[in-house]
């Protein structure tokens, strides 16, 4: 009984002692020196989607324009050919806001479902769609880098039957 009664106190004692020394919430960082400064990821980008999985392909247009007073930017999306599963789907724009440390696209789009896309200072691009099509396809997430002339992206759709495909959009700066 005095062994079970230790090994309590002893559990709730270390117990306390983790809480009390737990790990601090991340504060948000600070603006990178000098900001996010959108105008070299500014253009039209062209090239081509390939779902590597399938073989399925298709051209891709994406013209990325800011509006700086606003601090947004929009990017019109162009996926040409069998994109989705949608047949040469319309052009879609999306809108992002954008501070020091880089822009988001948070919200929703018929075409992309609900939206939480980072870009950050350097480029990096790290997205999470969830209910994509008219919830038809229950997510994609992927990574990529805008910069240097070009916007590249690798991604991993799952589709309602649990199949994973991988795709990749390779584009160059005109």
């Amino acid at each position: 009984m005095f062994r079970k009664s230790y090994l309590l106190v002893l559990v709730l004692v270390l117990s306390l002692i983790l809480i009390a020394c737990g790990a601090e919430p991340t504060p948000t960082p600070p603006p990178v020196e000098g900001g996010f400064d959108i105008k070299p990821f500014l253009g039209i980008y062209e090239g081509t989607w390939t779902n590597t999985t399938t073989g399925a392909s298709g051209p891709a247009v994406i013209t990325v324009e800011a509006n700086e007073a606003e601090k947004t930017v929009t990017l019109t999306l162009d996926f040409g050919g069998n994109y989705l599963g949608l047949n040469d789907p319309p052009p879609f724009p999306l809108t992002a806001k954008y501070d020091d440390n880089g822009a988001a696209v948070r919200g929703e789009s018929e075409i992309l479902g609900k939206m939480d896309i980072t870009i950050d200072t350097e480029g990096n691009i790290i997205g999470n769609l969830t209910d994509l099509v008219g919830g038809t396809i229950p997510s994609m997430t992927y990574t990529g880098k805008i910069g240097d002339g070009r916007l590249d992206t690798d991604y991993t759709v799952t589709l309602a039957d649990c199949t994973v495909t991988v795709s990749e959009l390779r584009t160059v700066r005109k």
